[in-house]
Order: C-alpha cells, then structure tokens, then sequence
C-alpha cells in the first residue's frame, strides 16, 4: 500500500533516529514526539485520501500494545511487514534466551527490520540495559545469521578491526604472517558485525571505517594493497552505543559520520516489557515474585537515578534488564524450586 509506505519510509529516514546523535535532547520525550511526529502526517494524508480502519491499524507504528509476532518461515525471518533472507545458519534460529514478543522490543526489532531495508550501517543508540546489541543478536540468530562483536574503547586501533602482520606460530625466528582482524574477516565472510561502544572509539579509527560506510563500501588494506567489498546482500553493519551525555569517556560523533547510518533511537522497557521478558526466560520463577523484583528495581531507579535521594557516593549508578537477569539467575542457582527468596540476594 503506497500510503502505508510512504509513511514507513518517513520513520525510517527521520521519526526513528528522534533521540539520538544530534536530536538526543529529544531523547527523554522520543517516544512522545515520534508519535506526535506521526499524528501529523496521518492528518496530513488525510487532506488528499481515505484512511481505513486496516490503514489505521498499520499506522499504529508506535503502539507497544499492538501484538507484533515473529515470523519464521523456512527462506525468510521477521515481523510484519518487514521480512529479511535467512541466512546460513539453519539449525540455530529458535529463541530460548530472548523474548522478542514483549511490547517494546517487537516494536524496536520491527523498527531495525525496517532499516535493514537500506543498504547503510544502522546506528543504535539508547539508555545502558535497553538490550541495543542483544537485540541485534537475537535478529541475527533468529534470521540465520553468524554475528561478530567487536567492543571499541579509546585504546583500539584501525590494526585490531582491519589485522596486521603477526609472528609464525610455529615458524622461524623473524617470520611474519597477514592475519586478519574481526573486522575484515567478518566481512570476507559475509557475516553481521556489531561495532559495540562506538562513540567510544578514537578518531583514526572512525576515519578507518568511514569508506567502509560510506558509498564507496570498501575496505583497502594498505599491506596486502587489495581491498574488500561489503556484501551488502549478507553482511549487516551495526554500530552500539550509549548517549554520550551519560559519560565514561564519550563523545558526541560529528554529523558527517552520523550521516553515513540509518539511526535508531532504542526506547526504555516499560515495567510490563521486564516483567514479560522475566516470566518467558525465567519461567520457573513465580510471576508475582518477579513483578515484585521489577517493582523493586524500578523504585532503585527512581529513587537513585531520578530523584537522587540517596546512595550518590560512586554514583551514576544503573539498575536495568541486566541485574534483573543477574539476580533471577542467583536465585536459581543458590535456591530451591518453589522456595525462592528475592530478599536473600539484597543487602
């Protein structure tokens, strides 16, 4: 439908990054502006043809509570209406570890499908814990595909990503061998790579990937004086990271290189999200205990982070999906079925 895709394809080009890069002073009301965002082209559109109730329903882009399901089918992965190719990997695509269906993350992966639709680098920016590169691996194994995670700090060089001449093991004193990076292997073989903690990264090594993204898709290595194509039919580029307002080291990336992705702006989990997303990894757990645990946290974030009434020694501080995980595992693992006490892992 041409209204629909028109519509799809303004998210995608300037509603989806709302929050990140240079408009992350939108960041805490993203959700709120890409929805009024999109009020104002339905109004729009209204002016010059008839929205239906199934145009209606397919506009709801941004609705958690609309169910979005996964859809495996034997040659393609994805969430309606945005279907990717499997990849090589057959026997692996069941998500035991991941619960894509929770309200906000369907929305989320149906948003990064939708972006995988170009072929640019996709740029994923939100809060530590959101899920930015889980998210990415659960598409990439739902889909069939092998993915490569490369962490970047200030003190990687463009020799860890591209490769470099390293001793023989083995070999004679002195001899030398080309050995390829995460990077350029990932990308000879055709792979998904993560780039996680991007705006970590210095600047020769941005300037390093900046023909890698741009349209020229290449990589050139000097030492082997040959360069390598990004298969775009295969190989998916992600880059990872969190507001560079949220410090560590961070720094805002130059709008020159952002314009080189398709951004998207990963949204918070809602309690309802975290309590569906413990109830299916952690099943043997009872619901109302892990709606207490969520509680919990949530109240730490307000509290801390928000409201800053205490524990400010050491601080910023994180509480999110991540010490969710880490303490539901705890209590499998010192506890008794039936008998878990979330109590007994605070102090």
């Amino acid at each position: 439908d041409p209204v629909t895709a028109f519509v799809h394809a303004a998210c995608l080009v300037y509603i989806d990054g709302i929050g990140s890069g240079t408009t992350f002073s939108a960041a805490e009301n993203a959700l709120k502006v890409r929805r009024t965002c999109l009020d104002f082209l339905c109004k729009k559109l209204c002016r010059i043809t008839t929205l239906d109730e199934e145009r209606i329903r397919a506009l709801r882009i941004y609705d958690t509570s609309l169910a979005r399901k996964p859809l495996w089918e034997e040659n393609y992965f994805g969430i309606h209406p945005f279907y990717i190719v499997n990849g090589p990997l057959h026997e692996t695509r069941l998500l035991s570890d991941y619960a894509l269906a929770a309200g906000t993350t369907a929305v989320n992966a149906q948003r990064i499908l939708r972006a995988l639709k170009l072929n640019r680098p996709i740029l994923l920016e939100g809060s530590p814990g959101v899920g930015k590169t889980s998210l990415v691996a659960a598409l990439a194994k739902a889909s069939g595909n092998h993915l490569v995670r490369i962490n970047l700090s200030e003190q990687t060089d463009v020799t860890d990503l591209f490769g470099t001449d390293l001793p023989v093991e083995g070999g004679k004193g002195g001899q030398f061998a080309w050995r390829d990076g995460p990077l350029l292997a990932g990308l000879k073989a055709g792979h998904w790579i993560v780039l996680d903690e991007l705006n970590l990264a210095s600047q020769s090594v941005l300037e390093g990937l900046n023909a890698c993204f741009d349209h020229r898709a290449e990589i050139y290595v000097p030492e082997l004086g040959m360069s390598f194509q990004v298969q775009h039919d295969k190989t998916k580029i992600f880059g990872c990271q969190n507001p560079f307002t949220q410090g560590g080291g961070r720094k805002g990336l130059p709008k020159s290189f952002l314009n080189r992705f398709t951004q998207v702006y990963v949204d918070q989990l809602s309690k309802e999200d975290m309590e569906f997303i413990g109830r299916s990894i952690f099943p043997g757990i009872d619901d109302h205990i892990i709606s207490k645990m969520v509680q919990f946290n949530n109240q730490l974030v307000q509290e801390v982070t928000v409201e800053r009434k205490w524990g400010q020694k050491g601080s910023p501080w994180e509480f999110n999906l991540r010490d969710l995980f880490r303490w539901c595992q705890l209590m499998q693992t010192d506890q008794s079925p039936g008998f878990f006490d979330p109590g007994q892992h605070v102090s």
